[in-house]
Formats: C-alpha cells, sequence, structure tokens
C-alpha cells in the first residue's frame, strides 16, 4: 500500500481527499502547518507527498526543499490554488512530478497519483532507458548505444540511474554529489562530477542526439533529445 503525506491547511478539502485516496486504497497521512509536514517527513516514509503551496506558517516551496534534501526519490505532486506560470514553473524546477491547480477534480487528481505511482513500481522492477538510439538497463548494468556494447563504471551508472529516474528535472551537483558518492561528511571535488559528465557525454552523444543538459549555476537535467 503507496504511503502519502498530505499537506493541506483546508481542513474540509483535506477530509474529502482523504477519504477518497484512503477508498482507493492509499494510507494517507495529514499535515496541516509547514512545521509539521516536515517532522512528519523527517520521522516518516513517504512514497508520494501532495502539498499544497499556502500554508499558516510558510510555503510548500519550503516544504520542497526540505524534502529533496532527505530524500530525492520520494514523488510530490503540488495541489495549490497558485496558478501563475511562475509558480507552476517553479515547482516543476524544484523537482515536482506533477502540478494540480485548484479548484480540481477528484478523479482526475487520483488518475494523475496512480501515473505517478505507476511509474514508481516500474522504477522498483528494474529501470532501464530506451530509445531508438540508446538503451541503458541499469538492473542488468548494461548499455548499448546504436546497437554496440558501451560500457559504464558503477558511478556512471549510479549517476545515469538519478537523472533518468527524474527526467526533466533539475537535480543539482549538491544531492549528485551526496546521492553519488554517498559523501557522508567527506570531502568530494566537484571537478570529479564534471569529469564524469565529459565521459558519459562523450560515450552517448552524438551529433543528432544530447542526453545530459548542464543547467549552469545549480546541476543536470536528463532531457533525451532526439
Amino acid at each position: 500500500m503507496k504511503k502519502i503525506l498530505l499537506v493541506e491547511d483546508d481542513r474540509i478539502l483535506s477530509e474529502t481527499m482523504i477519504r477518497h485516496l484512503n477508498q482507493n486504497g492509499y494510507h494517507t497521512t495529514f499535515a496541516y502547518t509547514k512545521e509539521d509536514a516536515v517532522m512528519k517527513i523527517r520521522n516518516l516514509k513517504f512514497d508520494l507527498i501532495l502539498l499544497d503551496v499556502t500554508l499558516p506558517d510558510g510555503n510548500g516551496f519550503a516544504v520542497c526543499e526540505e524534502i529533496r534534501q532527505i530524500s530525492i526519490d520520494t514523488r510530490i505532486i503540488f495541489v495549490t490554488v497558485k496558478d501563475l506560470e511562475s509558480d507552476i514553473l517553479k515547482g516543476y524546477n524544484m523537482g515536482a512530478d506533477d502540478y494540480v491547480t485548484k479548484p480540481f477534480s477528484l478523479p482526475v487528481l487520483l488518475k494523475k497519483i496512480a501515473a505517478v505511482t505507476n511509474r514508481m513500481e516500474k522504477d522498483v522492477s528494474g529501470l532501464t532507458y530506451s530509445d531508438s538510439y540508446l538503451r541503458i538497463d541499469f538492473a542488468a548494468l548494461t548499455a548499448y548505444v546504436a546497437g554496440e556494447p558501451i560500457e559504464f563504471t558503477p558511478l556512471e551508472f549510479k549517476f545515469l540511474e538519478l537523472l533518468v529516474k527524474n527526467s526533466g528535472h533539475i537535480i543539482t551537483r549538491e544531492k549528485i554529489l551526496d546521492a553519488v558518492w554517498d559523501r557522508r561528511g567527506n570531502y568530494v571535488e566537484e571537478s570529479s562530477l564534471n569529469s564524469m559528465v565529459s565521459r558519459i557525454r562523450g560515450k552517448i552523444d552524438s551529433a543528432n542526439h544530447r542526453y545530459i543538459k548542464t543547467v549552469y549555476g545549480t546541476g543536470y537535467m536528463w532531457i533525451a533529445d532526439e
């Protein structure tokens, strides 16, 4: 059973959402404030977080930052009245899987939740990336470019899996260093990351294929342009 944290300051709306989520097979926990949400995120494990932006003691964007410091893999859907394009883009750039504006249809929201959780199940069952040019099997640790086998180091596979699992979202350099090298307080030269990205691009990029976008001053993003 997938565990969902609903961060919503409207108690009437939250009660309705919790009832529908539980009826559809999810285990739902509720947080009314930013402080309560952060406490639950730090102490409990959630598969998906439904996150309002406007909260009594802060905003959902700050909560999203806290989530990403704790777990890159936790899925996030913003559910909010903030419908400006700048807010929506900010949500996606912070790593949200979807952005739903209020008022919304509960059946549509449930479909979006199902789509996100289905992607999670595919990741667990064995993540692969495949297009007409490049195929990477992260379970088997194999890769092919134009049908020819290529080799990646374990760190390169780990880095690529992180980007592919978060395709279309910016992953900061700090998060990459922590997730790939698992620094645990040990200093790692950022030049090590730069060198690894350069090596990977040399193996998979071509005149018509670009996969890793550098977001200057921030990090990297898997774009898989053909």
